[in-house]
């Protein structure tokens, strides 16, 4: 299950582009009004991440810090301001902030601190469950994958970088990541092994199929993408 992340902004517009943002980086995405819808959600339910966009609401956003704090302190706490001002960011590190981001910022430097703070706090997908994108399927219990209904023949190296694709999905892996995550043990210094898997992979994953769901991310790495009809 992907990591949920709680929003919490009074500006509908914002919401909504920081919400679509986020779910096209495959994580789920829950939206409050105000500090109260925000509390009330708490009261029942936990989050991985708490997103706050501050305006002009410090002392609100600063209750809803506290109360994060006593219901869950590993829970991470990323605020939006509209302030540069170094003792209006300060203020937030202070009250409990583990990130401060002033607004107007690149999509992808915010993307890429809200995966940097959920790696930091240990917070990944379920890899226990078996994960659904799109028409696949990979279950890691039995080690089985399909797509569209129809079973893939892998070989356990093949699911291993697939599965490690699928936990970190809509994101990009570095060749030098995979190798230390899939290869472990028999680290290879050599990246083109990763690229003759992958291309293992494309065969009996993507042929034939109208989206393909691994990509090549230029320079990077690689990344296992949802089809947009089920972002």
């Amino acid at each position: 299950m992907n990591p949920l992340i709680l929003l919490v902004d009074g500006n509908e517009a914002s919401a909504t582009t920081y919400t679509r943002q986020l779910k096209q980086e495959g994580y789920q995405v829950v939206y409050a009004r105000n500090v109260a819808e925000g509390e009330s959600y708490l009261d029942e339910n936990s989050v991985n991440l708490l997103l706050l966009n501050m305006e002009n609401e410090q002392a609100n956003t600063q209750g809803l810090i506290r109360i994060m704090q006593q219901n869950d302190p590993t829970v991470p706490m990323f605020v939006m301001t509209s302030s540069d001002d170094e003792n209006h960011i300060v203020s937030c590190f202070e009250q409990g902030a583990h990130d401060v981001i002033v607004q107007p910022f690149s999509p992808k430097v915010f993307q890429a601190r809200v995966a940097n703070l959920l790696r930091i706090f240990g917070t990944e997908r379920d890899v226990k469950r078996p994960i659904q994108a799109g028409d696949l399927h990979i279950d890691s219990g039995s080690r089985l994958v399909s797509r569209g209904g129809q079973k893939l023949e892998l070989t356990p190296k093949e699911f291993d970088l697939l599965f490690h694709l699928a936990i970190h999905l809509n994101q990009v892996c570095s060749r030098q990541q995979i190798l230390k995550d899939v290869w472990k043990h028999d680290y290879i210094v050599d990246t083109n092994v990763v690229d003759v898997y992958i291309r293992h992979l494309r065969v009996k994953v993507d042929k034939g199929q109208r989206f393909k769901m691994i990509r090549t991310e230029r320079g990077i790495g690689y990344s296992l993408r949802t089809p947009p009809e089920v972002e």
